[in-house]
C-alpha cells in the first residue's frame, strides 16, 4: 500500500513548466516550492519564501543566476540559494548566515523531482531510461494514496513510490501529493509515434480527467 512520506521522490513539475526566465509554484505534501531553472540549465528547489517578509518567490523575477523578490528586491544566488544583494543596504554584503531553505531537484523522464528530507539519488523507473510522451498535469481533489488506490484499481501495476503502470506499461502515471487532499496526476506514455502523438494526448488527457471526476465526485 502506498503512504506518501517526505523521503520519498516525487514528480512536482514537468521540464516543460521551466521555460527561461520563469519561476514555476509548486507544493509537495504542504511545502510551497519556489522552483526555477537558471541560465546554465541548473533546477533549484526552493522554500517559496524571502527571508525578509515571507513574501513568495514564485512571485519574483529570474535573472539567470539569481532570483529577485518582487517586494524589497533581495536577491537569491542559484545553487547556494545565498542572499547576495539587499537594496535597503547595499554598501554592505549580506550575512552569510542569509540563505534560503533548498531541496534537491532532478530532472529525468521530461519531469522535475524533488524530496523534502533523506539522502541519494533518485531511483530508476524501469522502462523508462528514455523520455517518452510528458502529460499534461492534472490537479485532484484527493490524497495522493487515494488516486494511486484507484490507478491500481484500474489494473495498474506499481512501478515505484508513487508510480504505476497501465496499459501493459505503455502509460507510467504518477501521483504527486501537494497536501493531504489534493494531488497532481502526471504520466508519460511510452513508444508513441511522432505523427500519433496528438492522438494519444488527448485519449490520456480525457482518460486522466475521467479519473479525476470520478474521485472528485463530478456528473
Amino acid at each position: 500500500m502506498f503512504t506518501a512520506s517526505a523521503d520519498q521522490w516525487y514528480p512536482i513539475a514537468a521540464s516543460a513548466d521551466l521555460p527561461p526566465r520563469h519561476v514555476y509554484h509548486g507544493e509537495l505534501l504542504g511545502q510551497e516550492l519556489a522552483v526555477w531553472r537558471a541560465d546554465d540549465g541548473y533546477v533549484n528547489v526552493w522554500e517559496n519564501r524571502c527571508l525578509h517578509r515571507g513574501v513568495r518567490l514564485s512571485i519574483g523575477l529570474n535573472l539567470g543566476q539569481s532570483l529577485k523578490c518582487q517586494y524589497h528586491g533581495w536577491l537569491y544566488s542559484s545553487r547556494t540559494s545565498n542572499c547576495t544583494y539587499i537594496p535597503a543596504h547595499p554598501e554592505n554584503a549580506p550575512a552569510r548566515l542569509i540563505c534560503n531553505r533548498t531541496f534537491p531537484a532532478a530532472e529525468r523522464y521530461g519531469l522535475v523531482w524533488s524530496r523534502l528530507e533523506g539522502e541519494g539519488d533518485l531511483p530508476e523507473i524501469p522502462g523508462l531510461a528514455e523520455q517518452g510522451l510528458v502529460l499534461r498535469g492534472i490537479p485532484v481533489k484527493a490524497s495522493a494514496e487515494t488516486v494511486i488506490a484507484a490507478l491500481r484499481a484500474e489494473g495498474g501495476r506499481q512501478a515505484g513510490a508513487c508510480a504505476i503502470e497501465l496499459d501493459g506499461g505503455g502509460l507510467v502515471a504518477f501521483a504527486q501529493p501537494q497536501n493531504q487532499d489534493r494531488s497532481i496526476l502526471r504520466g508519460i506514455a511510452r513508444g508513441v509515434s511522432a505523427d500519433a502523438a496528438f492522438a494519444r494526448l488527448k485519449d490520456l488527457n480525457g482518460r486522466f480527467k475521467a479519473l479525476r471526476d470520478r474521485l472528485e465526485n463530478r456528473p
